[in-house]
């Protein structure tokens, strides 16, 4: 049986890196430093202990953190709520918004940030540096080093490690205060372990920077890097689906669900016909409840397969695992992976309808001239965003601020609705109320690009899964394709549990993820299957464009972070 689970939003199998600094050629992926050389020992563990484990699951648009105490691992706590909000937006997480003094001191974090910001008159905000939606920067950026810098929302430049370390400072601050009024006295951090998620796309750099923002921040020092793991978000997810019953992932329900396809699309069918197995699978299984109650595993059989894919803000990342009884473990068939996939993809083309209809020459000097307002826009349409759906019939209104329609009839000398009235845009009216009327296929349009990167991506996933054994050996070797892999079912669950899964996962140290930690390893050519006698990369003769084959695989060696040498090897 192969599922497909879909999380929404950002994130864990957790992969601490002992690393050491961004220009040091000692680096070493981010890999475990604990590893157990027995695989089957799922029970030891080594190194320091912790009292509590804290995840920070960093987002593109939202960010939260939640924590377990390792006594009490399946007692999973979120972070209080916070205050602010948006009508029709969850205020599970809070947004990834940061604002700086114009001294460029650090300000405030979330809510609290992007409020202050939009009570600024204007004259004054443009001296403030507001920035959001930053954390894709380390994806995009080619050559991404601690001196790069990301703009604010008035133009003006600022180092990013600052940011990134801020906003990490700020999470903290908020846990270790909420775990001292808990504990009823101050809160030690070298009781803490700590867990960033990172998109699966992610390169080592990327990673690595994660790990020196965490280090200027605070969270861990430099001589213990073991404190702190850095976990990939679709891992995250299917630790936590393994958690879960097969109900709360699947509707085996007899009701055909569209799982955001359109009607037209031949889709509810095969869904219908795809939980035909399971439903009878299931009704005829002995459940090992006795053992794991509510685990996903204890519902599925030997050799299920599921795939995660965990939709966020700014990527979309996907993982293979497949169950292995009787223990649950979890055994990746393929490497996670991903794409640029996520929900500011639809932002990007909300901007590009806008610049249709009033001119990129406007959109630009608005985003400059009134910042604030810009950020207003955007928060109307993230909450019309989440309204939307493919079943819907009446139109969605999107609340243009009074700055908005003033800026334009200075800047163009005819009003916003002889704008709209003049554009070749049918779908989108203006209102009498001061709205821009958008009919659902406009909101479709929206959404269409991104959906077609993510199914584009998921069919090649498929391609390159059935055209491996088990996904991992010689890549280039053409094998003999599976059997067709029957219809697949979506299921979603929200994106806060996921990190949720991360300080419940890490407090309970599963070591089920050994094995599934050395084969990506074997993959990416990191690590020998025999003991290296001598390194796998010599020192001495690294360059820029050196190449070497490993496992019917060109890799090159551009930065050491992709090198493990023989005595530094994690087995």
């Amino acid at each position: 049986m192969l599922c497909l689970l879909v999380s929404v939003s950002s994130d864990a199998m957790a992969t601490p890196s002992p690393a050491k600094s961004m220009g040091d050629p000692g680096i070493t992926p981010l890999s475990p430093s604990h590893i157990q050389q027995n695989d089957t020992d799922s029970n030891a563990h080594t190194g320091p202990s912790f009292i509590v484990v804290v995840a920070v699951d960093f987002g593109t648009t939202s960010s939260g953190y939640a924590y377990a105490f390792t006594k009490e691992p399946e007692c999973i706590h979120t972070m209080r709520r916070w205050e602010g909000g948006d009508p029709g937006v969850s205020n599970q997480k809070t947004p990834t918004t940061i604002l700086l003094t114009p001294d460029r001191k650090f300000h405030s974090f979330g809510y609290a940030a992007r409020d202050f910001y939009h009570d600024l008159d204007p004259t004054e905000s443009k001296h403030w540096l507001y920035l959001e939606k930053f954390k894709m920067k380390l994806h995009t950026t080619a050559n991404l080093s601690i001196d790069t810098e990301l703009h604010a929302a008035n133009g003006k430049r600022v180092k990013a490690i600052d940011i990134f370390a801020y906003a990490l400072a700020f999470f903290k601050e908020q846990a270790l205060k909420e775990l001292s009024d808990q504990a009823g006295a101050e809160f030690d951090n070298t009781n803490i372990r700590w867990v960033i998620t990172v998109p699966a796309i992610w390169k080592m750099p990327a990673k690595q920077f994660m790990r020196e923002a965490a280090y200027k921040a605070g969270l861990v020092p430099r001589d213990t890097p073991e404190q702190l793991i850095i976990a990939l978000e679709p891992e995250a997810a299917s630790i936590y689906c393994r958690k879960l019953r097969l109900h709360q992932m699947i509707d085996i329900g007899t009701k055909t669900t569209q799982n955001g396809f359109s009607p037209n699309e031949n889709v509810g069918a095969g869904m219908t016909q795809a939980k035909e197995p399971v439903r009878s699978k299931r009704q005829s299984r002995t459940f090992l409840v006795e053992n794991v109650i509510g685990e996903l595993w204890s519902e599925l059989e030997e050799g299920d397969r599921y795939v995660v894919v965990d939709c966020g803000g700014g990527t979309v990342d996907l993982t293979v695992h497949q169950i292995q009884l009787p223990e649950g473990h979890l055994k990746e068939l393929y490497k996670a992976s991903g794409g640029p996939y996520g929900s500011i993809g639809i932002d990007y083309e909300f901007e590009k309808l806008l610049c249709k209809i009033f001119g990129p020459d406007f959109i630009d000097q608005f985003k400059i001239k009134r910042p604030a307002a810009w950020v207003d826009l955007m928060i109307a349409f993230e909450s019309r965003k989440r309204a939307a759906a493919p079943d819907r019939t009446n139109p969605l209104n999107i609340n243009l601020p009074f700055s908005f329609i003033d800026y334009y009839k200075k800047f163009r000398g005819h009003s916003v609705e002889h704008a709209l009235r003049k554009s070749n845009v049918d779908f989108v009216k203006w209102s009498s109320q001061g709205m821009l009327r958008m009919n659902p296929d406009a909101m479709n349009a929206l959404f269409k690009p991104t959906i077609d990167h993510i199914i584009q991506h998921l069919k090649l996933q498929e391609e390159r899964f059935n055209c491996c054994d088990e996904g991992f050996r010689a890549p280039k070797k053409v094998q003999k394709a599976p059997e067709p892999s029957p219809k697949v079912d979506l299921a979603a669950g929200s994106g806060h549990h996921q990190y949720r899964a991360c300080s419940g996962m890490a407090a309970g140290r599963y070591e089920c993820i050994s094995r599934t930690l050395r084969r990506r390893l074997l993959e990416d050519g990191l690590v020998s299957r025999r003991a290296a006698k001598k390194p796998l990369l010599s020192r001495k003769n690294i360059g820029d464009r050196l190449i070497f084959c490993k496992r019917y695989r060109d890799w090159t060696a551009e930065d050491w972070s992709k090198v493990i040498f023989s005595d530094e090897s994690p087995f």
